[in-house]
């Protein structure tokens, strides 16, 4: 990662940096919303991990990692967002938070699930090291009482040794 650019775990205090991604315009339909309560007590959890990309010391893009409790070594990514698509955030992003599932816990299986018709963010997961596991019919509502499908998709530790050399 270059100078400009740091990765570390989200602070309470990014908080309000946090929900003004969430509430880029066009996200609505991309990327879910909490309130500062959620997302303050979610952050408390240790069983939670928010993962933050800072460009010169201001969040670039966040992502929320939950289970990392499970006894089954399964967690989920819930969301990552950025504040400016397109210039490669989110691959830095993901990249950091994936390492750092794998190499600092005992994660086996991080999972996540991505809308269909987001081709853009299914090649993106693909492209980091996740496949595409099915279509899960109507699994998310939305706030307006619509169902969307979505994509499972997942990363093995075996997997992510493999891609670097290991294992």
């Amino acid at each position: 990662m270059s100078e400009v650019y740091s990765f570390d775990l989200g602070r309470p205090e990014d908080v309000p940096a946090i929900m003004a991604i969430e509430r880029r315009e066009g996200y609505d339909r991309l990327v879910g919303r909490w309130e500062e309560a959620k997302h303050l007590a979610e952050m408390a959890r240790p069983s939670i991990l928010y993962f933050a990309l800072r460009e010169a010391g201001a969040l670039a893009g966040f992502a929320i990692v939950l289970g990392l409790d499970d006894s089954n070594r399964r967690a989920h990514l819930k969301r990552i967002a950025v504040a400016a698509p397109g210039r490669g955030d989110g691959a830095r992003l993901l990249r950091g938070l994936i390492d750092h599932v794998f190499a600092e816990t005992e994660t086996n299986r991080l999972d996540l699930d991505v809308f269909e018709g987001n081709e853009r963010a299914k090649r993106a997961y693909e492209s980091a090291g996740f496949a595409a596991e099915g279509l899960m019919r109507e699994h998310h509502r939305l706030a307006d009482g619509s169902f969307r499908n979505v994509w499972l998709m997942s990363i093995l530790r075996r997997e992510w040794l493999a891609a670097r050399g290991g294992a």
